[in-house]
């Protein structure tokens, strides 16, 4: 399947390729950046690519200054801004490095990757485990009062900011509107991701999020996905490995009991690709 990305640029002709992605629902055009053709366009250019292809970010494979990295990844939300990085996006650049661009990893079996927060540790096989980051800012906005009527609500780092609220039911909530409620209170400077999570048993919860950057509700967050099944780790005591339910899929988090080596995991696949010009 072929996809359209249109862009106007006065001067020589550079026809370069795209991939899109989708990693339980979360939709992602790739783009191999190593030569730095696609950097310091406008913003505007990066929204419109993603709203033409209806994904949720753009990522660009780049070659990282870190020299313990493989490569470097550069992560853009759907409004074309650059945030920290993105869960989904980062299982899923390991297919992208290993079955597209045949990159050879330096640890054998393994990529290590930059993005702007991090780096990270991932394996391009079966479920495309990635470790995550530690977690950071742990409960460190107070985040009670929004949502009256969530059982629990707790503010964490996963690598970007998300606030998860348990429900007794997600699925007649008003995402948009108390989503967006999150998303852009003023006590978060940046602003945040919001999730809203319902247990199904000790190990099984269905998770709906809105996404800062897509201004709605995905149909997968990995890093929602991580912050919600750390938080009922932390918060209510359930145990390593948790399954997330998304709309688009499931997602796995494992850890240890110390909450370190936390891994998340879930289905990539290759939806198609194309090529435009400069």
């Amino acid at each position: 399947m072929w996809y359209i990305v249109k862009v106007i640029f006065l001067g020589e002709n550079v026809e370069f390729s795209f991939w899109r992605y989708s990693a339980t629902g979360n939709l992602f055009l790739f783009f191999d950046n190593r030569e730095q053709k696609l950097s310091n366009l406008d913003s505007s250019l990066y929204e419109k690519w993603a709203v033409e292809n209806k994904v949720d970010g753009l990522i660009f494979l780049e070659n990282s200054a870190d020299e313990r990295a493989d490569f470097h990844m550069r992560y853009l939300n759907a409004d074309g801004r650059e945030v920290e990085m993105c869960g989904n996006g980062a299982r899923s650049i390991l297919h992208f490095a290993h079955h597209i661009l045949k990159i050879a990893p330096a640890e054998m079996g393994q990529y290590t990757f930059s993005t702007l927060c991090s780096l990270y540790h991932g394996k391009p096989e079966n479920l495309f485990p990635l470790q995550m980051t530690e977690l950071s800012e742990v409960g460190a906005i107070a985040v009670d009062d929004l949502i009256p009527q969530a059982k629990s609500s707790y503010y964490l780092n996963t690598g970007v900011p998300h606030c998860v609220f348990e429900l007794d039911d997600i699925a007649d909530i008003d995402l948009q509107k108390w989503g967006a409620k999150v998303r852009y209170d003023k006590r978060f400077e940046k602003g945040t991701n919001a999730n809203f999570f319902r247990i199904l048993d000790k190990s099984v919860v269905e998770m709906r999020t809105y996404e800062r950057g897509v201004e709605g509700e995905t149909q997968s967050c990995g890093t929602g996905a991580t912050a919600v099944a750390l938080s009922m780790a932390k918060n209510l005591g359930h145990c390593s490995p948790i399954k997330v339910k998304v709309p688009g899929g499931d997602l796995e988090v494992s850890f240890k009991d110390d909450f370190s080596e936390v891994y998340l995991a879930g289905a990539v696949e290759l939806l198609g690709s194309g090529v435009a010009t400069l």
